[in-house]
């Protein structure tokens, strides 16, 4: 739990300009932890300006700046290298993505219940693309269930997933409230709780646990 509160610790100070030294120092930290832990946090301008006046400082926060451009580049050449692996994504190929999410992160037991949850903004807006434009779901059939904390502006959440996913909030059921608080979270989140998204349709669920039993039949004998 002590680290849990020197992190938040560490990222208020850093948000509050406070330089990289200072909270190393204070906190009695290493290097790696603290990098790990402030590698999201921006400065503004003024705030950047307030913490090179120390020439010491001034130096490590060049060399903090550094490491991350060239984290940047790293992440970027990847990206591009991968772009030309994997080439053009056609539907079957976002149908079998489709199904190893459902694998992973589906509902699975309820014979009619057709759910995909998670707490990443990105996967269930993928999720939703996948149900609407390849299992050609209505839209108006799906319908969203949030998780969320007590501690949170549950209107502004509720707020936030309509907009981000392009659902009515007359699709959005009452969220289930968590009694407990956000901050007892020990690892970073996306900060909006979890979505549930989902519709009840018998046949398209036989055919969702029947196709993920088609790949996993396939692959079983190549599988060391």
């Amino acid at each position: 739990m002590a680290r849990i509160i020197d992190r938040r610790i560490a990222i208020k100070l850093r948000q509050e300009g406070k330089s990289w030294t200072y909270i190393k120092d204070l906190l009695s930290l290493n290097r790696g932890t603290l990098t790990r832990w402030l590698k999201d946090v921006e400065l503004t301008d003024e705030q950047k300006e307030k913490i090179f006046q120390d020439s010491k400082t001034q130096r490590i926060e060049k060399y903090i700046v550094t490491v991350k451009a060239r984290r940047k580049r790293i992440e970027e050449n990847i990206y591009r290298t991968e772009l030309k692996n994997i080439g053009h994504i056609k539907n079957r190929d976002l149908l079998i993505a489709g199904l190893f999410l459902y694998l992973g992160e589906g509902s699975k037991s309820n014979r009619h219940l057709i759910c995909i949850s998670n707490s990443n903004p990105e996967i269930i807006k993928f999720a939703k693309f996948w149900l609407t434009k390849t299992l050609l779901v209505p839209e108006n059939k799906l319908r969203l269930q949030l998780h969320l904390y007590q501690d949170m502006d549950i209107e502004k959440e509720v707020g936030f997933w309509s907009k981000f996913l392009c659902i009515p909030k007359n699709q959005i059921i009452k969220p289930y409230i968590k009694k407990t608080s956000s901050k007892v979270i020990d690892h970073p989140t996306f900060g909006h709780g979890t979505c549930n998204i989902y519709l009840s349709n018998t046949i398209l669920k036989g055919r969702i646990m029947a196709s993920i039993k088609v790949i996993l039949d396939s692959i079983a004998g190549r599988i060391v």
